[in-house]
């Protein structure tokens, strides 16, 4: 019997649902569970007038759980797939059981949601970022049937600063300087300059243009995890339509001295590595060309900032990561999964899903997301978070073979308690 979050100190920290029950209020329409949507021609996110509009005055920047919902057009596109999903959720919990009040429906819909997120990032993205090899020897791997063991209340599974201040933001090194859309037939129908359309979210409101962004994220290749940048990032963020904006990464290093992080070289004998004595001992996890660039950058060894030495190692053979990042973003997660009691594979918990209901969570993926929440895709790639190629050949979203569907039926009379 699953446990139904119904008291003020229930709060979820998403940006699908805000990070306060505030947050969460604004957003619920407070209708047969539903989330708070514009529906002038299509579905999409509610209007935030009091951030931006385009020059017409017609359009307004969107409403979401997270504030950056607005930044690019790509975040705001996937911000909009999942706030349909929980209402898609919403309203087939409704059919099964129509006894169910709103906050039933709401609350149930937001459950299954976060295990869909917690699935697809376990299952598809850190297998990606950590490798196999890491995901496997630390017990990340979800599995094929059934409950996963492991949870321990003496694991906290808080977010530590040096994830969250530096070492996740590895993601920056990935970024393009522009955002491709593309149409149905594969070719690029817009090219957005990413400085251009940052708090500028309006191409949403064009026709189609959802599923080209959909498109692009599945199609245009990222960058790769290295120490160099976008120009749009280091001389353009947020220039919008002047000559300069600013640097990502200077406000990553100082970010991380703000938060009082320890340097480099102490991270590197957290996690194993040699404590450096000099710049010559860097020999190990990065490349002679870039130390001889922290030798003109950085006066001692001890100096180097934790986000600088992180994205200048080697890719640990396997994952996307260097040695240090892949140590502690790897750490987080590990801690997520066994420290969690929400979890969505723990088992024998008043918060856990029965295991007909996991067995169709663990239908879900990334692909299917976007097939049902789109507009009008026709086709996606069944792994997403990789490029279409013969072993990932696109699929039709209507079939369910090579993209699977989940089905709520588990769900159905479903005993709660409030």
């Amino acid at each position: 019997m699953p446990a139904m979050c119904m008291t003020q100190r229930c709060v979820c920290y998403s940006n699908v649902y805000g990070s306060s029950v505030e947050e969460s209020k604004e957003l619920r329409s407070f209708t047969g569970g539903l989330l708070k949507a514009t529906t002038a021609g299509k579905t999409l996110l509610p209007p935030n007038p009091t951030e931006c509009k385009d020059t017409s005055g017609t359009h307004f920047c969107f409403k979401a759980g997270d504030s950056r919902v607005n930044e690019q057009p790509e975040l705001a596109a996937m911000h909009t797939i999942w706030m349909r999903q929980h209402n898609r959720l919403a309203k087939e919990l409704q059919q099964l059981n129509p006894g169910w009040s709103d906050e039933i429906l709401f609350q149930e819909a937001r459950r299954i949601l976060a295990a869909q997120m917690q699935h697809i990032t376990y299952n598809e993205y850190l297998p990606i970022v950590l490798g196999r090899k890491f995901m496997e020897t630390f017990g990340l791997v979800p599995r094929k049937h059934g409950y996963a063991p492991g949870y321990r209340e003496d694991v906290d599974p808080t977010i530590i600063n040096a994830f969250a201040a530096a070492a996740f933001r590895y993601g920056h090194t990935l970024i393009s300087g522009n955002m491709e859309a593309y149409n149905k037939f594969g070719l690029v129908e817009k090219n957005l300059r990413l400085s251009e359309n940052q708090f500028s979210p309006f191409f949403l409101y064009q026709p189609g243009g959802l599923d080209s962004l959909l498109r692009g994220l599945s199609i245009q290749p990222s960058q790769k995890f290295d120490r160099f940048f976008s120009q749009e990032l280091t001389n353009h963020l947020f220039a919008g339509k002047n000559r300069f904006g600013m640097d990502l990464v200077a406000l990553n290093i100082q970010r991380g001295r703000d938060h009082g992080l320890p340097g480099y070289n102490k991270w590197r004998k957290i996690c194993n590595l040699p404590l450096a004595k000099s710049f010559d001992d860097l020999r190990d996890v990065i490349d002679e060309e870039i130390i001889d660039q922290l030798r003109v950058l950085y006066k001692d060894v001890d100096d180097i900032d934790i986000f600088i030495g992180g994205i200048a190692e080697r890719p640990t053979a396997g994952s996307l990561l260097g040695h240090t990042f892949l140590c502690i973003v790897g750490d987080q997660f590990a801690r997520l999964r066994v420290g969690d009691r929400f979890y969505y594979e723990n088992g024998g918990l008043e918060s856990s899903f029965t295991e007909a209901q996991l067995e169709q969570i663990k239908r879900t993926s990334l692909a299917r997301i976007i097939c049902d929440n789109s507009d009008n895709l026709e086709m996606m790639q069944p792994l997403a978070f990789v490029q279409a190629e013969l072993v990932n050949k696109r699929a039709l979203c209507k079939s369910g073979n090579l993209i699977p569907k989940m089905s709520l039926q588990p769900w159905k009379n479903e005993p709660v308690w409030t």
